[in-house]
């Protein structure tokens, strides 16, 4: 079919995706292409895979997480239609709060993409939509860009700039919040598993730095990255205790990184709430310094005294 040219579909307050991708686990390779596609393109996608990647879902709720970005965090949804995106009853959330917001909408949100021929409850029979069976990605990836428009991050519009950047802003936040930069070095953690994950933050942070803006908080993140520097130059120097040495060094690099997030939150109007300084008497191994922490306040008070960031 012909999509029509380009979206007269405005951004809303709110929504920070371009297209939110819904589908069924058994079509994961058309959906998996497709997302990956127009990512490439320059779009803001959800596709779950890609959150996942930056540990974005850990530990949400994930009815009211995914409730809200079908309903709300989204200029529009493509749904993969199929006998297996019918019968699933993570898709049939998804679709109810993707059906809502359609009800709302003047004009298109749903997209719908038929994958075999099977017809989806809810969704009025005259509506346009896409058909792989006569078809291919590439093409339907230029159709949905038709109807799209220019990416966000290409756009001249201020709104559409500062949803492009709180993402990028949010996946800081995320690639950052891991025990290894927010324990202490002293008796938490393996400080190799510790100096390997801080080096993994360092490498995701270098890769998205060039996507962040404004400037300040491209700073902030370029900041944090040669904090992470710092520690990992002090590590391999050679460990001591005493005065201004290794723990002092690394631990002051850390509160600083703490900082800049705490930065990062405000400006871009997201809260991040600090945990507390986890137990000293537990070590970690390598797949335990890449989780999100959590624990109970040390007796010193580490970071409990910088309380919480709220946007």
């Amino acid at each position: 079919m012909t999509v029509s040219g380009s979206s007269k579909h405005s951004s809303e307050p709110g929504e920070i995706y371009d297209l939110a991708v819904s589908y069924a686990g058994e079509d994961r390779p058309i959906a998996e292409e497709i997302a990956t596609r127009l990512r490439a393109a320059g779009y803001e996608v959800f596709y779950d895979r890609f959150e996942q990647a930056q540990a974005n879902l850990l530990g949400e709720d994930l009815t009211r997480v995914l409730g809200e970005i079908y309903e709300k965090k989204s200029r529009y949804c493509l749904i993969l239609i199929s006998s297996h995106y019918i019968e699933k009853p993570w898709t049939n959330h998804e679709r109810q709060f993707a059906l809502s917001r359609a009800l709302k909408e003047r004009g298109a949100y749903i997209l719908p993409l038929i994958i075999d021929g099977s017809t989806l409850p809810g969704l009025s029979p005259t509506i346009g939509y896409l058909d792989i069976r006569n078809s291919d990605i590439p093409s339907v990836c230029r159709l949905l860009s038709q109807k799209l428009g220019a990416p966000a991050a290409t756009t001249a519009q201020g709104r559409n700039a500062a949803r492009t950047s709180k993402a990028r802003i949010r996946d800081a936040l995320s690639i950052c919040y891991r025990r290894a930069v927010f324990t202490r070095l002293h008796a938490q953690m393996d400080h190799g598993a510790m100096i390997a994950s801080l080096a993994d933050c360092r490498v995701a942070l270098q890769k998205l730095t060039p996507r962040i803006s404004p400037a300040d908080c491209q700073r902030l993140v370029a900041g944090i990255i040669g904090e992470i520097d710092l520690i990992e130059r002090t590590h391999a120097q050679g460990f001591t205790w005493s005065g201004s040495g290794t723990a002092a060094t690394i631990d002051g690099a850390k509160l600083r990184i703490i900082h800049s997030l705490g930065e990062l939150s405000k400006k871009a109007g997201m809260p991040l709430e600090l945990p507390r300084s986890l137990t000293e008497e537990l070590i970690w191994g390598r797949s335990e310094a890449d989780m999100a922490p959590a624990g109970h306040e040390t007796w010193e008070g580490w970071i409990g005294s910088c309380g919480s960031f709220k946007g």
